[in-house]
C-alpha cells in the first residue's frame, strides 16, 4: 500500500436537539482535492490517510468531548489502524449492502469487545440485512430530505423500538434543524450551527449581551479599567473570565485570582482577542457544551497560526496573526446576534482589512477564512484550490489544526 502524502481533515459536529455536541463526523480529503470516500477506487487512499491520522492525532483533543464517526468499508475495517483509535469512542458508520458476511461481521464483533468500537447504519431502510449487527449500533442515518413523511415516520419508529438513535445528514440550515427535529430525528449533522436561529435558541445570552455591548460601545478601544469594572459586576463573566486565562499560557506558573490581574496580564491591546473568546465560551446559550465556540475557537487558533508561521522573522507578523485570530472568531458571532454575517460586522469596530476579510472574503485574511469554512463544511476540492493559492501544504495545515484543538482542550 502506498504511504499517504498528506490529507485534508474535515470535523463535522453532530448535535442532538438541544444542540449539545455529541460526536464528529471525520472525513479525509487528497491533496488534489478529492473527498476520500468509502467507494472502491479510493480506498486505499483513505486508509492510507486514516492511518497517518491515527499516528498523528491527539484523540482527546481532536474529538473534545464526543465520539468519532468514521466511515468505514471493509478495508478500513479490518486494518490495524482501529487499534489505534482510542477506546469506546469510535462509531464506524457502514454503508447499506446487500449482506453481511460471516467474516465481516466477526471482525466487527471482535472490535467492540477489544476497543469498545460501536455501529451506525448509513441509509437505514425496512428489512435491513445490518440489522444481525443490531446488538452493536447506537445510531443510524435516515434521509430527512428525500423521503415522503411516512416511510420517514415508519423508519424513526422502528429504530426507536430496536432503541436506536436516528441520524440526520447533511443539515445546513437552522430552519431545516428546527423541522426535522421535530420530525423525530435525535442526532443532526451539518453546517447550521453556522446559522443564526430564528426561534432565538442560538441568541446570546443576558452575559454573553453585556460582552457584545462592552465591545460595540468601545468601538475599538478597550480600557482595562472600565472592562473590569463590567466584568465584575457578573459572576459568570467574572468565574468565566479567570477560567479561561487560567486554562491557557497567561498564567504560566501562577494562578490567576482577580479580573484586574487577568486584564492586566492580558493587556490593553490583547482584550478583544479573549473577550471575543468568553463571549463565545459563556455568552453562548450552550457554552462548551455545544459546537460553536468549539468551532469559532479552534478556526481563530488555526488561522492566528497559518499566519505566524510564515512571517516569524517579520515584525508586523505579531499584529497579522492577531488579525487572523479576530477575523476567524468573530465570523461565527452573527449566530449570537441573531443575525447575518454582514449585519453584525457592522456594529463593530474592526480594522478595514478585517471587515473586508469578514463580509467579501477579501484579502489575503478572506481567503485563509474561505479556507477554514470550506476544510470545515468538507468542501475538498475548494480547500485544496485555497491552500495552494495561500501557499499552505495540507501537512503543515493538518499541524496546525492539531495544535489549535490541543488550544481549544486547555480552555475545555
Amino acid at each position: 500500500m502506498a504511504e499517504s502524502e498528506g490529507f485534508f481533515l474535515s470535523r463535522q459536529p453532530i448535535v442532538a436537539g438541544e444542540r449539545r455536541l455529541i460526536a464528529w463526523e471525520l472525513a479525509f480529503g487528497s491533496v488534489a482535492g478529492e473527498a476520500l470516500a468509502d467507494a472502491e477506487d479510493r480506498s486505499e487512499a483513505r486508509l492510507a490517510a486514516a492511518i497517518s491520522l491515527a499516528g498523528s492525532a491527539r484523540w482527546d483533543s481532536l474529538l473534545c468531548g464526543g465520539r468519532a464517526v468514521l466511515r468505514a468499508d471493509r478495508r478500513l475495517a479490518f486494518a490495524d489502524v482501529l487499534d489505534q483509535m482510542p477506546r469506546n469512542r469510535v462509531l464506524l458508520a457502514l454503508a447499506s449492502c446487500d449482506e453481511i458476511d460471516a467474516s465481516f461481521s466477526n471482525r466487527l464483533y471482535d472490535l467492540h469487545s477489544r476497543r469498545g468500537t460501536r455501529l451506525l447504519f448509513l441509509d437505514y431502510h425496512r428489512r435491513d440485512p445490518r440489522e444481525q449487527l443490531l446488538d452493536l449500533a447506537d445510531v443510524v442515518q435516515v434521509d430527512a430530505f428525500g423521503l415522503d413523511e411516512e416511510t420517514q415516520t415508519l423508519l424513526i419508529r422502528r429504530a426507536h423500538r430496536r432503541q436506536l438513535q436516528v441520524l440526520a445528514s447533511g443539515v445546513q440550515r437552522d430552519a431545516d434543524f428546527v423541522r426535522i427535529r421535530e420530525a423525530g430525528f435525535d442526532l443532526l449533522q451539518g453546517q447550521s450551527y453556522a446559522e443564526a436561529s430564528q426561534n432565538e435558541e442560538t441568541l446570546a445570552t443576558p452575559d454573553g449581551r453585556a460582552l457584545l455591548e462592552l465591545l460595540v460601545e468601545s468601538r475599538g478601544e478597550l480600557e482595562i479599567g472600565s472592562v473590569t469594572e463590567r466584568v465584575e459586576a457578573s459572576e459568570v463573566l467574572r468565574e468565566g473570565l479567570l477560567r479561561l486565562v487560567n486554562s491557557l499560557e497567561l498564567a504560566r506558573a501562577q494562578k490567576i485570582e482577580s479580573v484586574g490581574q487577568a486584564l492586566i496580564m492580558i493587556g490593553a491591546q490583547g482584550l478583544s482577542r479573549w473577550l471575543n473568546l468568553l463571549l463565545f465560551q459563556v455568552g453562548s446559550r450552550h457554552g462548551t457544551r455545544g459546537p460553536l465556540f468549539r468551532v469559532a475557537a479552534s478556526r481563530a487558533r488555526m488561522m492566528e497560526l497559518v499566519i505566524a508561521s510564515r512571517g516569524a522573522e517579520d515584525p508586523a507578523s505579531k499584529e497579522r496573526a492577531e488579525a487572523a485570530f479576530l477575523v476567524g472568531i468573530l465570523s461565527l458571532v452573527h449566530v449570537l446576534l441573531g443575525s447575518d454575517r454582514k449585519a453584525a460586522i457592522a456594529g463593530l469596530a474592526v480594522p478595514d482589512d478585517v471587515a473586508r476579510a469578514l463580509t467579501g472574503h477579501e484579502g489575503e485574511l478572506g481567503r485563509l477564512l474561505r479556507l477554514s469554512e470550506r476544510l470545515d463544511a468538507g468542501e475538498f476540492a475548494e480547500t485544496a484550490e485555497l491552500a495552494q493559492e495561500l501557499g499552505v501544504d495540507p501537512g503543515r495545515l493538518w499541524a496546525h489544526q492539531a495544535e489549535a484543538y490541543d488550544w481549544v482542550m486547555q480552555m475545555i
